[in-house]
């Protein structure tokens, strides 16, 4: 009886995991200053959910100068996971989120086809021109 109920309970623990890996549309969004977009295409969400969660090491990226535009990426709830930074969107740093992932205060390149889909994004693709 007592196995059973160690068990039931060890399959509970990694069902998150497993579920959080998966954004569905309007789970993260784009911030500026002033707004945010919710990111809903069907496409760019695995391509997240990959930057994010994968097990592929990520490439870590130069630090963007002082005056580089940057922009919050956001989860529903206004929790800010990090920014995503230069007219390219290719550089990220995480402000705590997955720290298994991501490390403290070292940027890492976003992958081209990814920061490609990011600038399509309003407000992002004002100042991407």
């Amino acid at each position: 009886m007592h196995v059973a109920i160690a068990v039931a309970a060890s399959a509970l623990l990694f069902i998150p995991s497993a579920t959080a890996k998966d954004f569905g549309p309007g789970d993260m969004r784009v911030c500026n200053a002033t707004r945010c977009v919710p990111i809903v295409k069907q496409g760019v969400l695995p391509q997240l959910g990959r930057f994010y969660y994968g097990s592929v090491r990520l490439a870590h990226a130069a630090k963007p100068p002082l005056g580089t535009p940057y922009f919050q990426l956001r989860f529903d709830n206004g929790y800010v996971t990090g920014i995503v930074a230069t007219r390219a969107l290719d550089r990220f740093l995480s402000y705590g989120v997955h720290l298994e992932r991501f490390t403290r205060d070292i940027w890492c390149a976003v992958p081209r086809q990814l920061s490609a889909e990011l600038r399509r994004l309003p407000p992002a693709c004002a100042s991407c021109a």
